[in-house]
């Protein structure tokens, strides 16, 4: 893989962060704006998958980062 491919592919990773954590935001506005327990557990669990997937993604991020020193 080129510099310039793995430059791109570390666009693409950030951007994908950055809509998790946009659906995050998300997530927490429907958990504090709702008052039924099931509506409260599914978003609960919603924002803790999107976390493990932003850990997920930061870890390609810095071994790709890692790659170009």
């Amino acid at each position: 893989m080129e510099r310039i491919e793995k430059l791109e592919t570390l666009i693409k990773i950030e951007e994908g962060i950055q809509s998790f954590e946009r659906l995050i935001s998300l997530c927490q506005d429907t958990v504090e704006l709702t008052y039924f327990r099931e509506i409260k557990d599914k978003y609960t669990d919603k924002i803790h998958t999107y976390n493990m997937c932003i850990d997920r993604l930061n870890d390609r991020f810095n071994k790709l980062v890692n790659t170009l020193k």
